[in-house]
């Protein structure tokens, strides 16, 4: 026969419950930040967060021509992005620091603008900015088109300055 304490060691072998829900609810904590960490594994190629990327520093441009009351321009060429403002001599490029620097496409894009109806020659680095936002908080009509891998992405904009980033399979 066994003894008392023999019993409650033989009972107290394994986990309670409780013990095994905290075990799991910390593995599942460590699991949410590494996959926050490591986001949405998209490459930084990509053409859509490109476009988005591009469209967030359009919006800080255009806030930065509210807030200067001097009007913001946006070049875009076959190879990348760069922006200006305007001054008493005419459009001169930002200083290429901060958010203000030069991008350049990455992967192998072929981007194309409309600006105002009209199809914008990328061929060749234009002298100035294609796109302005005004200090009154308007914005070039514009559609930037990015083709890779079968997939079109466009950022398109409209007048009062809301810019839309939108996806469409195959060639277009």
């Amino acid at each position: 026969m066994l003894g008392a304490d023999a019993r409650r060691l033989i009972k107290a072998r394994g986990f309670s419950l409780l013990e095994v829900l905290v075990v799991v609810l910390i593995g599942a904590i460590l699991a949410t930040l590494v996959m926050l960490r490591l986001g949405d594994w998209s490459s930084p190629d990509d053409s859509q967060r490109q476009l988005e990327r591009l469209a967030a520093l359009i919006a800080h441009q255009c806030e930065q021509a509210v807030f200067q009351a001097r009007p913001r321009g946006i070049r875009v060429s076959a190879s990348g992005y760069d922006f200006w403002q305007a001054t008493s001599q005419g459009w001169v490029p930002l200083a290429a620091s901060g958010l203000d620097r030069p991008r350049a496409w990455s992967g192998n894009q072929v981007p194309d603008l409309v600006v105002e109806g009209h199809a914008a020659d990328l061929g060749r680095d234009p002298d100035g900015p294609q796109l302005a936002c005004q200090p009154l908080g308007e914005l070039t009509l514009f559609e930037l088109v990015l083709r890779h891998d079968g997939r079109v992405h466009r950022l398109s904009s409209r007048g009062n300055g809301e810019l839309i980033v939108a996806v469409r399979g195959g060639a277009g």
